[in-house]
């Protein structure tokens, strides 16, 4: 039924013109229902729909996507709230990002593509993965458990300290967990390039993401009927997800790969960007 719903809703833009394309050089930059969406590559190759974590947007998989885009057909998009994509209202779950997420797929006339999401876009992911099949998946420093009480009080203090004090403060405290003291040391400048980005998002659509992730719902339950292949990446020194529950995923999965990159925190594609990418290529190249 809701497939059904979205499907009509994505062929009604495109025959109404509502779907704007604009070319930037080597990638094509779309408007699918209010998501800015950005492609690479050519269309008759397998596509694969990259899906940001919080609270960043579509470039946190440029790096990725530079290596994959000659052999696949690769999609970034900023999930609805951040980068250029539309936020009419700040009351956003992550049923409504799975919803996004399948117009952009509908809107694009994808034929079974491979899903990878990091972090929250990982339980994007895993969310439109239990409403349909893909034909992979690519789950990055992710899990599948709803927000216990204690996180949802942590995400609940965040919003708190967004509205009294901005921002910043709050993508530093972020920042410090989620980056591993090492990368943090060593590459400033990447990390303050990375702050700037997020600096210009809209606090609406951060506070919204927030709300999102307490209501999400578990999809542990799921796992154990996921019949496609799945490469789950983890990091030893992530504080946000720890490896242990990672590897506590892959038990429950039949058909599932998981690589430990052992020198990376939380932001395993940023810190660790060839063994990320290693993992990956070989992933694909198994299917």
């Amino acid at each position: 039924m809701y497939i059904a719903k979205f499907e009509a809703k994505a062929k009604l833009l495109a025959k109404n013109s509502m779907m704007k394309t604009y070319k930037k050089g080597a990638r094509m930059h779309k408007m699918i229902d209010g998501i800015s969406v950005y492609t690479f590559g050519e269309v008759s190759n397998q596509a694969i729909v990259f899906i940001h974590g919080f609270p960043f947007d579509h470039t946190l998989w440029d790096g990725v996507i530079s290596e994959l885009k000659d052999e696949y057909y690769c999609i970034s998009y900023d999930i609805r709230g951040f980068g250029k994509s539309e936020a009419k209202t700040a009351q956003f779950t992550m049923e409504s990002y799975t919803q996004d997420l399948e117009s952009v797929i509908l809107g694009l006339e994808l034929d079974n593509p491979i899903l990878c999401g990091f972090s929250m876009g990982g339980y994007v992911a895993l969310r439109a993965n239990e409403r349909k099949n893909y034909k992979a998946l690519i789950l990055a420093n992710t899990a599948t458990n709803s927000d216990s009480d204690e996180a949802k009080l942590k995400r609940a203090a965040g919003i708190s300290k967004i509205d009294a004090k901005g921002v910043e403060p709050f993508v530093d405290d972020f920042f410090s967990v989620a980056f591993s003291k090492n990368f943090a040391n060593k590459e400033p400048l990447k990390i303050e390039k990375l702050k700037r980005n997020i600096m210009s998002i809209n606090p609406l659509g951060i506070k919204a993401a927030l709300l999102a992730m307490i209501s999400r719902t578990d999809t542990t339950q799921s796992l154990q009927k996921i019949d496609v292949p799945v490469l789950l990446i983890t990091a030893q020194n992530d504080k946000v997800i720890p490896k242990e529950t990672m590897e506590e995923m892959t038990s429950k999965i039949k058909n599932s790969t998981l690589v430990s990159l052992n020198e990376s925190g939380h932001m395993s594609m940023i810190e660790d960007p060839v063994g990320f990418r290693d993992a990956v290529k070989k992933f694909l190249k198994s299917l």
